[in-house]
């Protein structure tokens, strides 16, 4: 309400005011207006003389007591005397009106003032005397202040000119009022704008604000009107408009300004303002003042802030994923148990070292390492104490090993050494080093010896598999010559038997002729897991079972065609749609008819691949019973047959969406009761036989499995990072519904919860904000669970 009144008018009448009475005193002080004292002074001198010449007259004439009455008769007419008194000379009082002796102040003397008067009186050409006016005292103090007349004048000019004035101004200035001048359509327009709206005049005073502007400013429109816009930004507004030229202010100079950022405070918080100014201009084209209008982009640069903060934790995650998805990576090539590499990236590295060496026809050579009557360690001492042969073998391999050596764990009891650019001469020196030091070793008090069969490159391999099966044939020869003892390929005799193998070192037309590149492999075996990681780690596990089985049955070169096939038998569901490869129920003849369709496309794949028949016929036979290769006398290889056994141990034995999954004693009872029909009985029991034994390695396949998959997660995270910095919004949503099938596969709940988030945001075209948000929140989560199996892996904790 008060502040309703305080109103440019207001302002004006009380200038107006102040002026008039400024003159009023002005003038009193030039001695324009008369002085009250000085009158009241002069008057009371011509009362007191006229009284004492008439009394000077009368003296002469009457008595005393006629004096008195007639003096008592002069003063009766003067109301404002309160006492008279006659003096003579020699200080007697003669005659006394009222009381004189009282009011009288002796100490005045002859002097007079306003209050007492002395007229000397004469008599006979001298002075016999006088007479004395005591009159009624001035008021002094504040009252006696209020009853000088300029003074009654300027409260007079005070109270009724500032009513008379208001009224005068309010009728006169009512056409000069801006919120007047503005036509009413008008304003009601700029009212609705929701950004603030301010017009100021070339003394940069505010002259019309709309009402956005009023609510940033929390004023009315009369505390702004007339008010500097520099002040008023200041203070509602808090905004720091010193150091730099306001926008209104390079209006004025007739610039215009285009969206300037202006920030400061607002009730203690950070305030930013979007701020744009243009001159106006009359039709001469002078510049009268400057509109601008304020954005109000306070929670914009708020969240632009906290984008910035979430893109730099985003790209401080992304790179803790990546690091953490390059140590899932070498954990994942590592046999959990000895440290070594395992067989998969053994591959994968032997393949790159051999085409190195051929290309540039450098010397390679390769040896297989096992371990002397190690079952009968495991059967005497316990497996807990074969482990502790096995870490302890291992370690001194690789400590033994050079730099650019590559030492893996190939199965059970056997390690393989690559030594590039190594000559067969110099790798046997290496392997003779080797079995002497394992000789001396004794882990756990037992004494070890090793049988090693060393090949190269030199000899005629002309893949990495022929090299192996060259090394493993003389680790066969050693052992059956007494083991302890290093075999190199060019010392085996001819056509020596040893056990199931024929060994000779003519090379082989399928060695020549096919090779099948590892990395080939790993790279179609990857793009399944991108498609779907359920199935990849399936065809890991196969793979696995394969090789454990098929140990001292298939020579080197085999083992290493079945492995391939056991990874590469489900390749066809790579194209099979969404829809049937993630059903959750039983699928229906029609459907199984398309996979079928899909798996014959995988064979067709392979073979375009690598062109090897051996590779074609497992996978073409595979699928073949025990009892139509009876009935119809087919001859399916023995690692066909090995497959079909290890393809449906590990389908019971894993959960699916529309079945549980079968304990392992269950899966070997079926086996059992399908051997002779649909497999081979005799690999039926060494199937189950091997499991039995080698159940704890495939506890650590398991954990490889699991180690894959986080690797797979954390990939795909990685992926989604690099689209969302790139803002590809549909392939975040690609990566984030695939990356929901995969931790969901993987039991990852939390995962793939905060993954469907991001789907859904996509699917409602949620702003990057939400996107960020989410991402960060599900990389949080997916770096605590990776942390967790790293942590776990590199303490030796068994991750299932």
């Amino acid at each position: 309400m008060f502040s309703r009144l305080i109103n440019p008018i207001s302002r004006i009448t009380f200038g107006l005011v102040s002026l008039t009475v400024s003159l009023i005193l002005l003038s009193t002080l030039l001695g324009i207006f008369p002085d009250a004292q000085s009158e009241t002074t002069k008057k009371r001198e011509l009362i007191a003389e006229s009284i004492s010449v008439n009394f000077s007259a009368m003296a002469n004439t009457l008595n005393s007591e006629a004096l008195f009455e007639n003096l008592l008769t002069l003063v009766d007419r003067h109301p404002e005397i309160i006492s008279v008194g006659v003096r003579e000379t020699d200080d007697h009082l003669l005659l006394v009106i009222g009381e004189h002796e009282n009011e009288w102040n002796q100490k005045n003397g002859i002097n007079s003032t306003v209050n007492q008067i002395t007229v000397p009186l004469y008599g006979e050409g001298s002075n016999w005397g006088q007479i004395e006016f005591c009159f009624q005292p001035l008021s002094s103090g504040v009252l006696g202040f209020i009853q000088r007349t300029e003074i009654t004048l300027c409260l007079l000019m005070a109270v009724v000119g500032f009513g008379t004035f208001y009224v005068y101004l309010r009728f006169v200035l009512r056409q000069l009022d801006p919120t007047r001048v503005v036509p009413r359509r008008v304003r009601d327009a700029l009212d609705t704008l929701g950004e603030g709206l301010i017009v100021v005049n070339k003394d940069q005073k505010i002259v019309l604000a709309n009402r956005s502007f009023l609510q940033v400013a929390n004023k009315d429109e009369s505390e702004l009107i007339g008010k500097n816009a520099n002040d008023v930004t200041r203070e509602a507004i808090n905004l720091a408009t010193d150091q730099l030229e306001t926008p209104w202010e390079q209006a004025l100079n007739g610039e215009s300004i285009r969206g300037r950022l202006i920030t400061g405070s607002r009730n203690g918080q950070r305030a930013a303002f979007m701020v744009s100014s243009s001159p106006i201009v009359d039709n001469k084209g002078v510049n009268r003042g400057a509109i601008a209008s304020f954005e109000d982009v306070t929670q914009l640069e708020r969240k632009k802030s906290e984008l910035e903060s979430m893109l730099l934790e985003l790209d401080a995650s992304s790179s803790e994923i990546k690091r953490q998805n390059r140590e899932l990576e070498l954990l994942a090539t590592r046999d959990s148990l000895t440290g070594c590499i395992n067989r998969r990236a053994f591959f994968d590295c032997f393949d790159q070292l051999f085409e190195k060496a051929v290309e540039h026809q450098l010397p390679i050579a390769a040896f297989m390492v096992d371990i002397d009557h190690f079952k009968a360690i495991n059967d005497n001492h316990g497996h807990a104490t074969g482990d502790e042969v096995l870490i302890a073998v291992a370690n001194l391999l690789q400590n033994t090993a050079r730099q650019k050596d590559v030492v893996c764990r190939y199965g059970g009891e056997e390690f393989s050494i690559l030594l590039p650019n190594t000559t067969i001469h110099q790798a046997c020196v290496i392997a003779e080093q080797i079995r002497c030091a394992l000789k001396d070793l004794k882990p756990s008090g037992i004494p070890v010896t090793t049988s090693i069969g060393v090949s190269a490159l030199c000899q005629g391999s002309e893949s990495p598999e022929a090299m192996l099966d060259q090394a493993d044939k003389c680790l066969y020869v050693a052992k059956r010559n007494g083991r302890n003892q290093v075999v190199r390929w060019d010392d085996v005799p001819n056509d020596i038997e040893v056990d199931e193998s024929q060994i000779s070192r003519v090379p082989e037309e399928s060695v020549l002729s096919n090779r099948i590149p590892f990395h080939a492999v790993t790279a179609l075996i990857s793009a399944l897991a991108y498609r779907d990681q359920e199935t990849a780690a399936h065809c890991r596990r196969v793979a696995d079972l394969c090789v454990a089985v098929s140990e001292g049955l298939l020579s080197a070169k085999d083992c290493y065609l079945l492995e391939t096939a056991g990874l590469l038998h489900d390749i066809g569901k790579i194209g099979v749609p969404d829809s049937l490869l993630r059903k959750s129920t039983a699928l229906t003849p029609d459907e199984l008819a398309e996979m079928k369709k899909h798996e014959r496309l995988g064979i067709e794949l392979v073979h375009t691949s690598f062109a090897s028949e051996d590779l074609d016929n497992i996978l073409g036979n595979y699928r073949t019973t025990h009892i139509e290769r009876i009935e119809k006398n087919l001859n399916i290889s023995l690692a066909a047959r090995i497959l079909s056994i290890a393809d449906a141990f590990d389908s019971m034995t894993q959960e699916k969406k529309y079945r549980e999954k079968r304990p392992q004693k269950e899966a070997f009872a079926e086996l059992r009761k399908c051997a002779g029909t649909q497999f081979d009985p005799e690999l039926v029991e060494r199937f189950i036989q091997v499991i039995k034994c080698e159940s704890s390695s495939f506890a650590e396949c398991e954990s490889a499995v699991s180690k894959e998959a986080a690797l797979s997660i954390g990939i795909q995270i990685e992926r989604l990072a690099d689209a969302l910095d790139s803002r590809d919004r549909e392939g975040i949503g690609t990566i984030a519904l695939r990356l929901t099938e995969t931790a969901s596969q993987h039991g990852v709940q939390s995962v793939a919860d905060k993954a469907n988030e991001i789907t859904r945001e996509i699917e409602l075209d949620g702003e990057l904000y939400d996107l960020i948000r989410c991402t960060i929140e599900l990389m949080d989560l997916c770096r605590s669970s990776q942390r967790s199996l790293i942590e776990s892996s590199s303490s030796g904790a068994q991750i299932r």
